[in-house]
């Protein structure tokens, strides 16, 4: 079997453990640590999180950093050749890109001499950022997403050029993406009564259903070769970076059967859920034989051999931008974004969604309507960060309720003890209790 992907090297050399990506990582310190060194008294950094003006701090000396790394004539070069040799220069009003900051990149605005703009999209690099590989796989995949929707007509930035970390030809230093700027402020930091929503879920809805006509033969990243070409190939990772490269896939279940047995494998390394492996390693365990078994498609089976269809995989509206009266000017922010099966394409979410949807396609309404436990996943247990066993637990039978229709009579203890004994078989399962003294 080969060894489970580490996104992280642990700081002490002497231990061979995993760094804990949930507990292991100190904001202090900016070291990576197992779940057992962290707490040891030879880690001696405050305990407690960053408060505001220390995490403001940070930050700033984070993209301070970053912008030393840049080669600023050489971007600006690159941005001007590409809209006709107009002149340029950064925003001087946001020379650290922070206004426009969010968890893996910052945008620095740059204005020409015509009064037009474009954003370039900067890869944040600090001490939780991926490996250089990986980190270049995640923005090839975003700029094929892009090119992609591109020629489709769904309004998002338009991609003018990249570059990849440690790129010699390029000389840029820093990986990035030049972009348009599109107009609009992102969906979460406006209000809207609800007869805005209703007017903006309806172009929502209409760019949903563009989408839905292009459908994608397996599930799996777009890829961008080296000809310019978009071809579908593994994914790279999803948002909170919690698993390696899977795929592509043929059919729904092995795609989320995978996922389940790639958190398995992340569990048993300790890199997940460590304050409580033996009772998540159940869940998941759980998770990967409703997977095998088909259960989380709750629709006609022939649906999980395709086709699938393009969907942002961090849609808490904040990807959405709108304008003063709440028109839809475009979608941000397709980092990790993948085909996947109708069920997790279409999932449930707002009701006001879903009734703009039943009016342009009914078949589509019929799964913004149905049951939800791929997106209970996806945003629930799917993220394993930081997360207590308190919220975890109640999670859990909010999925198992969908799954099973258990209501209020779910007993946790019963249901780990059952499962224990059934599961008496696996051999992971046997060693993480023996390492907590359980048999």
């Amino acid at each position: 079997m080969p060894e489970t992907f580490r996104f992280w090297t642990f700081c002490v050399s002497e231990c061979s453990a995993a760094a804990a990506i949930d507990v292991g990582l100190c904001e202090r310190c900016k070291q990576h640590f197992c779940a057992i060194h962290a707490i040891l008294a030879t880690h001696c950094c405050k305990k407690y999180p960053l408060d505001e003006d220390e995490w403001a701090a940070a930050q700033t000396e984070e993209v301070t950093a970053l912008r030393h790394m840049m080669n600023d004539e050489i971007l600006r070069r690159r941005a001007s050749e590409r809209n006709g040799g107009l002149n340029c220069e950064f925003d001087p009003s946001d020379p650290l890109g922070q206004k426009r900051m969010c968890g893996m990149h910052i945008h620095l605005r740059i204005i020409f001499s015509n009064g037009t703009a474009w954003l370039a999209r900067i890869l944040r690099h600090n001490y939780t950022s991926f490996s250089d590989d990986f980190s270049n796989l995640c923005l090839k995949s975003e700029c094929a997403t892009l090119k992609w929707l591109e020629d489709i007509n769904v309004p998002s930035p338009k991609l003018y050029d990249f570059g990849l970390r440690n790129e010699p030809e390029i000389k840029v230093g820093v990986a990035y993406m030049l972009i348009e700027e599109l107009p609009g402020t992102p969906l979460l930091l406006p209000s809207p009564s609800e007869e805005q929503l209703r007017k903006l879920y309806k172009s929502y809805a209409d760019i949903l259903c563009t989408i839905y006509k292009y459908p994608i033969d397996q599930i799996g990243a777009l890829s961008l070769q080296p000809d310019g070409t978009i071809c579908i190939g593994p994914i790279v990772g999803d948002r909170s970076g919690t698993f390696s490269q899977i795929g592509p896939f043929s059919n729904a279940r092995e795609y989320y059967t995978t996922w389940a047995e790639k958190y398995l494998e992340m569990i048993c390394d300790h890199q997940l859920f460590t304050p409580y492996s033996v009772n998540a390693y159940l869940i998941f365990k759980y998770l990967k034989e409703l997977a095998q078994q088909g259960q989380w498609n709750a629709f006609e089976s022939s649906i999980d051999n395709g086709p699938f269809f393009l969907k942002h995989m961090d849609d808490k509206s904040d990807h959405i931008l709108v304008d003063k009266d709440y028109n839809v000017t475009g979608f941000i922010d397709w980092t990790f974004a993948r085909a996947v099966p109708m069920q997790g394409w279409a999932s449930p979410g707002d009701r006001i969604l879903a009734e703009a949807i039943q009016t342009r396609d009914k078949y589509l309404a019929r799964f913004v309507s149905g049951p939800d436990l791929v997106r209970r996943f996806s945003f629930a247990l799917g993220m394993g960060m930081c997360m207590s066993w308190d919220e975890a637990v109640d999670l859990f039978r909010g999925l198992i309720s969908t799954a099973e229709g258990i209501g209020s009579e779910f007993d946790w203890d019963v249901w780990r003890q059952n499962r224990i004994a059934q599961w008496a078989g696996d051999g992971r399962l046997q060693a993480l209790l023996l390492e907590l003294g359980e048999i």
